[in-house]
C-alpha cells in the first residue's frame, strides 16, 4: 500500500468512527482508538478549538520551574534544527505536563502553526485538541508517531508528528521533544525527536553526575580542612600527592614544598613505620618520633596502604589527644584561696606560705592529719598558679596495686596509654599518701623531677613533661627517711616548699565559720531558715573533731537530716559530741590502739618494700616468721605463701 492509499484508508476509518462511534479494531492502533473514544465525549473532531495558552505570571512560573531542562534542551534542539535545514520541520520542547516551553521552526512554518495556536505557552492536553502524539507518548512513555487522520481533530490531518520522552538515568521524566512536519513528507525525519530526547537525557545524566562529584569533592575538601588529624598521601612511586592543612601545621612546612616530592626526601621514619611501609601492613595509633627536615616531631600515626599501591599516613596531634584524656580523668579543681576557711592564725600562715610557693614551679609537700583539707588546699594552689588552665590529675598512691603501679603511673605504648605525668602536662599532678610509693617508683619520680623526661613502662622513648607536683601525707616522711623506707633524695626534692595544715581542733575561728557556712548552705538547699542555739553552737566549737573537716561535714549532715525543727538545739547534737566537749588539752592527739598502729606500720612497710618480706622484716626489726604470722593475723596479705 502506497502512502496515498494509506492516508485514504486512515481517513475512511476516521470518518467511520466519527459517524458511528466505532471502527474495526483489528486494523487500528488500540491506544489511539481508546484516545479517540475518550475525545469523542469531550470535543468536536470537525471544529478546531484554539488550545489553552499560559501567559503572564503563569507562563513565567512554568518557565522558571523548568529552567534547567530548557537550558539543556535548547542547546540540543537548536543544533538539530540548524542541521536539518528543513523549512517544514518544527521542534517543540514540552514540560512533563504538556506545556510548550520553546518552539523552533522556519518563520513561514512557525506562522502557519501559530494560526492553529501552536506556540510557546500552549497546552497539548487531549481534552482541548483531541488525540495527539504528546498524549499517547505520556500514556506509554514510549516514542510515539501519528500522521494524518490518526489525529482526532480534522485540523491536524495535514500534519505528521512524533514525540519522545526525556527520561533520566533514574526513570524521572523531565519533559518531551515533539516534531511536526507535513503528512506527505518523508516521516524518517520525525525520528529526530527520539535522537534529541536521548541526547538531552545523556546531558542531564552527565550534569547530574558532575554536580554529585562536585558536591562530594566539596564535602571531601571541607572534611580534609576541618579534621583535627593531619594526613599525607603518596603514590606507588613514593611521590607525595596530597597534604591537608593540619599536616602542614604539625610538620611546620608549606604544602608547595611537599607536593610532588619523594616521601623519603623530606622525612626519616622510625623502623616500625619503615617496616610497615615495606610490607604494606596497617598501623593503628602508634606513637612515634619522625624527622622532618632536620627537626624531630613526636606524633601518633595511623598507616593505611591503598589498593592502587599508594599510602595514606594519618598524623594525630598528641596535644589534642592528651587534652581529651586529661578532660576524662582530670579532677574538677573547684577550690580557691577565697573559698577556704582561714580565719585562724594557723590557716592564715598556711595561705601565706602557699602564695609564696606558687611563684615557682618547685614541688610542694602538704602535711596534715586525715581530713584537714589537704586536697582542697592543693586545688586552691592549682587555681591560683600559672597551671590553672591545665589539668589537675589526682592519684591516691595507697590505691595503686603493687603489681601494676609502674604501668599505671608510667603508662604504656600498647594502646597507647599515656603516663600520669603526660596527662598532667602543663597542669598539676597531685600525689595523695605519697609515703605508699614503692622504692622503684620513688626512683622513677625522682628521675622525672630532675630531668623533666618520662619513659613509659614498655618503651625507651623520652617524653618531655612539665607540671607542678603537689604531694601530701598524714605521716612523718622524715621518720620514713630515717628508717630507710623513703628516698632521702626524693624527700629533699618534693619538700622544697613544705606546708603544715593544723588540725581542726586548733582552728576554732575556722570552725565557727564552717558552722555558719554549713547552715547557710542548708538554708539555700532547702529554702528554709535554720538557726542554732548558743549552747548547741558552743558544743560544736568545743568538740575536738578527731576526723577534722571530713568528720565535721559528715556528722553535721546527719544532724540536719534528723532535725525536724527550724532551730538546731542542744538536743539535736549527738550524745558523743556533747559528752566529749571540752575534755583534755587542745594538743592531745586523737588516740589509736596499739594493735591498729602495728597493723598500719606493717601494711605500709610491706607496700613500700613491694611485699619483699625479707626487706620488710629488716625495716620493722622483727623476724620474717613473725612478720608472716602478723600478716595472717591482721589478714593483710592472705596469699603470703606466694610472697618471696
Amino acid at each position: 500500500m502506497n502512502k496515498e492509499s494509506y492516508h485514504n484508508d486512515l481517513k475512511n476509518k476516521w470518518k467511520m468512527f466519527v459517524k458511528h462511534g466505532w471502527v474495526a479494531t483489528n486494523s487500528t492502533n488500540h491506544v489511539m482508538l481508546r484516545s479517540w473514544q475518550k475525545c469523542l465525549k469531550n470535543c468536536d473532531p470537525r471544529h478546531w478549538n484554539t488550545p489553552v495558552k499560559a501567559s503572564g505570571q503563569t507562563l513565567q512560573t512554568i518557565l522558571s520551574r523548568n529552567k534547567e531542562f530548557i537550558r539543556i534542551s535548547q542547546r540540543v534542539v537548536e543544533d538539530h534544527f540548524t542541521l536539518s535545514g528543513d523549512g517544514h520541520l518544527a521542534f517543540l520542547i514540552l514540560d512533563p505536563h504538556g506545556w510548550v516551553l520553546s518552539l523552533y521552526a522556519a518563520d513561514d512554518y512557525s506562522s502557519q502553526l501559530r494560526d492553529l495556536g501552536i506556540e510557546s505557552g500552549m497546552s497539548w492536553a487531549e481534552d482541548g485538541i483531541g488525540t495527539n502524539v504528546y498524549g499517547l507518548c505520556r500514556e506509554t512513555n514510549l516514542y510515539t508517531q501519528l500522521e494524518g487522520a490518526e489525529h482526532f481533530s480534522e485540523q491536524l490531518h495535514s500534519y505528521a508528528m512524533s514525540s519522545a520522552p526525556v527520561i533520566d538515568y533514574y526513570g524521572n521524566i523531565h519533559g518531551y521533544i515533539l516534531c511536526i512536519t507535513e503528512a506527505t513528507a518523508e516521516l524518517v525525519k520525525l525520528r529526530t525527536s527520539y535522537s534529541c530526547a536521548t541526547e538531552i537525557a545523556n546531558y542531564i545524566y552527565i550534569e547530574n553526575e558532575q554536580k554529585l562529584i562536585n558536591k562530594v569533592l566539596c564535602q571531601h575538601n571541607a572534611v580534609i580542612e576541618c579534621m583535627d588529624d593531619g594526613f599525607i598521601c603518596w603514590n606507588s612511586n613514593s611521590l607525595i600527592t596530597m597534604v591537608n592543612p593540619q599536616a602542614q601545621i604539625l610538620l611546620s612546612i608549606d604544602k608547595e614544598n611537599l607536593i610532588g616530592q619523594n616521601i623519603r626526601k623530606g622525612f626519616v621514619f622510625p623502623p616500625i613505620l619503615n617496616e610497615a611501609i615495606t610490607q604494606r601492613n596497617k598501623l593503628s595509633q602508634k606513637q612515634i618520633v619522625l624527622e622532618c627536615r632536620g627537626e624531630f616531631i613526636e606524633l601518633m600515626v595511623t598507616l593505611r596502604p591503598l589498593s592502587d599501591g599508594s599510602f595514606l599516613l594519618f598524623l594525630h596531634p598528641l596535644d589534642k589527644i592528651r587534652k581529651i584524656a586529661q578532660q576524662q580523668i582530670s579532677t574538677n579543681a573547684n577550690f580557691t584561696f577565697d573559698s577556704l576557711h582561714a580565719a585562724s592564725s594557723g590557716m592564715k600562715q598556711v595561705l601565706l606560705i602557699a602564695r609564696r610557693a606558687i611563684k615557682s614551679i618547685s614541688p610542694i609537700l602538704i602535711n596534715g592529719e586525715e581530713g584537714v583539707g589537704k586536697l582542697s588546699l592543693a586545688m586552691a594552689i592549682h587555681n591560683e598558679s600559672e597551671q590553672r588552665d591545665g589539668p589537675f590529675i589526682s592519684v591516691d598512691c595507697q590505691m595503686l596495686s603493687p603489681e601494676n603501679i609502674l604501668h599505671e603511673l608510667l603508662g604504656s605504648d600498647v594502646g597507647p596509654s599515656p603516663s600520669k605525668f603526660e596527662l598532667a602536662h602543663n597542669g598539676t599532678l597531685y600525689l595523695d599518701k605519697v609515703e605508699y610509693l614503692s622504692g622503684e617508683v620513688q626512683s622513677v619520680l625522682l628521675k622525672v623531677l630532675k630531668t623533666g623526661l618520662v619513659t613509659r613502662s614498655d618503651s625507651h622513648r623520652f617524653i618531655p613533661v612539665r607540671f607542678r607536683l603537689i604531694t601530701c601525707t598524714s605521716s612523718s616522711l622524715r621518720e620514713y627517711v630515717q628508717q630507710g623506707a623513703f628516698s632521702r633524695q626524693l624527700y629533699y626534692e618534693i619538700s622544697m616548699n613544705e606546708i603544715e595544715i593544723p588540725p581542726l581542733r586548733k582552728r576554732r575561728e575556722d570552725l565557727k565559720q564552717m558552722v555558719d557556712d554549713i547552715i547557710d548552705k542548708y538554708q539555700e538547699r532547702t529554702r528554709k531558715k535554720m538557726t542554732i542555739t548558743p549552747d548547741a553552737n558552743a558544743v560544736l566549737l568545743e568538740y575536738r573533731w578527731p576526723g577534722n573537716i571530713s568528720e565535721f561535714k559528715n556528722r553535721m549532715e546527719k544532724v540536719f537530716i534528723n532535725c525536724n525543727r527550724l532551730v538546731l538545739g542542744l538536743e539535736n547534737i549527738p550524745l558523743d559530741i556533747r559528752q566529749n566537749n571540752g575534755s583534755g588539752e587542745d594538743d592531745i592527739p586523737h588516740l589509736t590502739s596499739l594493735a591498729e598502729l602495728e597493723m598500719q606500720a606493717i601494711e605500709h612497710t610491706c607496700r613500700v618494700c613491694e611485699w619483699n618480706l625479707t626487706k620488710a622484716a629488716e625495716v620493722l626489726k622483727i623476724g620474717r616468721t613473725t612478720l608472716w604470722r602478723k600478716l595472717k593475723n591482721y589478714n593483710l596479705y592472705p596469699d603470703v605463701e606466694h610472697v618471696d
